[in-house]
C-alpha cells in the first residue's frame, strides 16, 4: 500500500517526468526518495491509464498519451509551471555548406514544403509535428499548439523544450545533409503558467479575465487554456524572467497565509519604531546613570589622592623632626 504522504505530493507527475529523461528505475527511486513498492504502485497506475508502456523487465517508456500536455496535466500538483507557445530562432553560421541550395535538396529528397513569408520565398517544412521555416541564416521553429513542458520552475520547463528542439534541429540536419553547428537559440516567444492556481481558478469561476499590460505590452494573464481550473500566466518577452519572481511571490504569500500585507508591514514597522523609542529612553537613563557614576568615581579618586598626599606630607615632617 502506497504511503499517503506520497499521494499528497502527487508523485505521478514526478515519476512521469523522470521517465522522460531517465529509464533507470533505481536512480529515479533514489532521486524521488520513495520505496521500490511506492514506485511500482505509480508505474502500475500510469501503465493502466496508458501514460507509459512496459518494454521489458524494469524498462518503461512514456507513450504519446503521456507526452500529451493536457492529459499529463491531470497528474500535476497546484502551481506547477507549464511552459508552452514557444517560437524560437536557431541562428547558425552563414557559411553552412549547401544551405543556399536547400530548396533543390528538398525537391530532390521529395520533401513537402510551402513557400511562406512576405515575399513567399522562405521554404517551410514540418518536423516532429512542428512548422519550421528555413530562413537564410536561421531556422524558425513554431511549437505545436497545445504542446506543453511541465516543471517545478520556468527553467526546468524551458530545458525540456530545448531538448525537444534539439531533436528537431537534428532532423533538419539529417534531411538536408547539413551541419548547422555551432548554432545559437533565441526565444522569440514563450509562455509560463502556474497551473491549477487558486487565484486564477477563483477568477475563472467568477467569469473574470485578466489581461495586464505595461509599457512593454501584455505580460500577465488569467485564463483556463487547459480547462483544469485556472492558470496564472506570464507572457511577453520577459516571461522567463517574470515567472520565477511571480512564483516566489505567490509561494511566499501562500506559505505565510497571506498575512504579509501592507497593513501587516506598517504594524510591524510601528512596533519596531515603538521599541526603538523605548530603547532610546532607556539609553538616556543609562547614560545619566553612567555620568553620575563617573562623577562619584572622580570624587572618590580625588579624596583618595588627597588623603595619600596628606600621609606623605605628615611622614616627611616626622622624618625632619627626628633629624633635629
Amino acid at each position: 500500500m502506497v504511503k499517503k504522504q506520497h499521494e499528497k505530493k502527487d508523485f505521478y507527475s514526478r515519476v512521469l517526468s523522470e521517465l522522460k529523461i531517465d529509464t533507470n528505475l533505481s536512480r529515479i527511486r533514489k532521486k524521488l526518495g520513495i520505496s521500490k513498492e511506492n514506485l511500482n504502485y505509480y508505474l502500475r497506475n500510469l501503465k493502466k491509464k496508458g501514460f507509459i508502456n512496459k518494454r521489458g523487465t524494469g524498462w518503461y517508456e512514456v507513450t504519446n498519451k503521456g507526452e500529451n500536455s493536457t492529459k499529463y496535466g491531470n497528474f500535476l500538483p497546484k502551481d506547477f509551471i507549464r511552459g508552452h507557445a514557444y517560437v524560437i530562432n536557431v541562428k547558425f553560421p552563414k557559411e553552412v555548406m549547401g544551405w543556399n541550395n536547400r530548396i533543390e535538396k528538398l525537391e530532390k529528397s521529395d520533401i513537402n514544403y510551402n513557400l511562406v513569408g512576405v515575399l513567399k520565398n522562405i521554404p517551410r517544412i514540418k518536423a516532429l509535428g512542428r512548422k519550421v521555416w528555413l530562413c537564410n541564416d536561421h531556422l524558425r521553429i513554431f511549437d505545436k499548439k497545445g504542446q506543453s513542458y511541465y516543471g517545478e520552475s520556468a527553467t526546468e520547463s524551458r530545458f525540456k523544450a530545448l531538448k525537444e528542439f534539439a531533436n528537431i534541429i537534428k532532423i533538419i540536419e539529417n534531411k538536408l545533409g547539413v551541419d548547422l553547428k555551432p548554432y545559437d537559440i533565441e526565444f522569440q516567444k514563450e509562455h509560463y503558467a502556474m497551473i491549477k492556481n487558486d487565484l486564477a481558478t477563483d477568477q475563472n469561476r467568477k467569469g473574470v479575465i485578466w489581461r495586464i499590460r505595461d509599457e512593454s505590452g501584455e505580460w500577465l494573464l488569467v485564463d483556463d487554456s487547459l480547462e483544469k481550473g485556472g492558470e496564472l500566466e506570464n507572457v511577453g518577452k520577459k516571461a522567463f524572467q517574470t515567472n520565477p519572481k511571480m512564483q516566489k511571490w505567490w509561494g511566499d504569500h501562500k506559505k505565510n497565509d497571506f498575512k504579509v500585507t501592507p497593513s501587516f508591514i506598517l504594524e510591524t514597522m510601528n512596533g519596531i519604531q515603538q521599541n526603538q523609542l523605548i530603547f532610546a529612553e532607556n539609553m538616556k537613563s543609562h547614560i545619566g546613570a553612567v555620568k553620575k557614576l563617573g562623577s562619584a568615581v572622580d570624587r572618590l579618586t580625588g579624596a583618595v589622592k588627597k588623603r595619600e598626599d596628606q600621609k606623605i606630607k605628615k611622614s616627611s615632617q616626622t622624618s625632619l623632626d627626628n633629624y633635629k
